[in-house]
């Protein structure tokens, strides 16, 4: 099974995590920020619908035996069997970005749609479809349509609580994917305005353009006995604010143009950017990552949640064609409150939770080890 990231197509191995780590940073994801669509195809409306199969292969019906021989082919829809994933509660889904809530309540919708053929076999998609996704896998009749649904968890109506006002991040440099060599652009996300008091000095920032601090950078793995034997180890790597703008500085350089960064990306801040578990094969599945705070320990002392936080999305396709869509994340947290945390953790050594909807997948001790690595005073 191969990974084609969003942001970066190409295949992941464990040969070169940091360098792959870091060329994710460098490729921004074209239409990033949008909003995401407000309706969601219901798919138990698919249920005695004729539909034509797409290039994908199907299951017998409660195996994962793949049959890839009635791709094209007409059907007949015989059930949608939904998924079983539950959304955290209304509290936790109106503090977390606009674009998770719409990855979530998508997976919220997912079935596992049962096909019969005209010559009576029954296949079925081998695992819950997302409802964005399934017209990758059925192409309805024509004039045919699905129903569709309201998200159950609607942007709140109270306005944000933030610690300053909330700006749009001005365009960066274009970056370029490693492979084609093709230069894409795209807007960023709105971020906080940093207060003049978190900015790196003059200084700081032409050292770091220069290439200083470059590796104050840390990639940590889960390299537990069953994380090991998947394709994609769980893994967080830890950025210093010097180390991004030498990524960046060094990137526009390859490209001839010149990078200025702006007030938001002077902000003294730690970004962290974490990828989930992905099996060896698509029906092992992978694990989206929506949430990434801070904690002073594993009893939540002191907990402390990101500024800014940015999905990155991976898709995971087998030599069958089947896909699964899963998001790694990258969160942004201020350096006051890092050491606010760090100040409360047992001998100064903080965690880092990573959460999949409500499931909290892995705790990261930053150890002193790695806070030496990061530079962070």
């Amino acid at each position: 099974m191969t990974k084609h990231s969003k942001y970066l197509s190409l295949p992941f191995t464990d040969e070169k995590p940091v360098k792959i780590l870091v060329m994710m940073l460098l490729v921004v994801l074209a239409g990033f920020g949008q909003e995401p669509q407000s309706q969601i195809p219901d798919l138990k409306s698919l249920v005695g619908k004729q539909v034509t199969v797409q290039r994908v292969h199907m299951c017998q019906p409660g195996t994962y035996s793949a049959v890839r021989s009635y791709a094209g082919k007409q059907a007949t829809v015989v059930s949608a069997k939904p998924s079983k994933i539950s959304l955290p509660s209304q509290d936790v889904m109106e503090k977390l970005p606009q674009q998770i809530r719409a990855t979530l309540e998508d997976q919220r919708y997912a079935a596992t749609i049962l096909v019969q053929f005209e010559d009576g076999t029954q296949l079925d998609t081998c695992a819950p479809v997302p409802a964005t996704s399934i017209y990758e896998y059925f192409e309805l009749k024509p004039g045919e349509t699905l129903k569709t649904l309201q998200p159950a968890v609607q942007r709140s109506t109270n306005p944000p609580v933030t610690s300053a006002p909330i700006a749009p991040r001005p365009p960066v440099a274009p970056a370029v994917d490693v492979l084609s060599d093709s230069v894409t652009s795209a807007p960023i996300a709105p971020t906080p305005l940093a207060p003049a008091a978190d900015l790196l000095s003059d200084d700081e920032v032409r050292l770091a353009l220069s290439g200083k601090g470059r590796d104050h950078m840390v990639l940590i793995q889960d390299m537990g006995l069953m994380a090991a034997q998947g394709k994609q180890v769980p893994t967080i790597t830890l950025f210093m604010p010097e180390a991004v703008l030498a990524i960046r500085s060094e990137s526009a350089k390859k490209q001839f143009t010149r990078y200025e960064p702006d007030e938001d990306d002077k902000r003294r801040s730690l970004m962290i950017v974490a990828q989930g578990y992905a099996g060896e094969t698509i029906a092992a599945g992978c694990t989206s990552i929506t949430r990434i705070v801070l904690l002073s320990d594993s009893s939540g002392g002191v907990v402390q949640e990101a500024y800014l936080s940015e999905p990155m999305g991976e898709t995971w396709q087998n030599n069958f064609g089947a896909t699964n869509h899963c998001q790694s994340l990258r969160a942004e947290f201020s350096l006051a409150d890092v050491h606010k945390v760090r100040a409360a953790a047992p001998s100064g050594e903080f965690l880092v939770a990573v959460f999949s909807g409500r499931v909290n997948t892995k705790m990261y001790k930053i150890k002193k080890k790695h806070q030496s690595k990061l530079g962070l005073q």
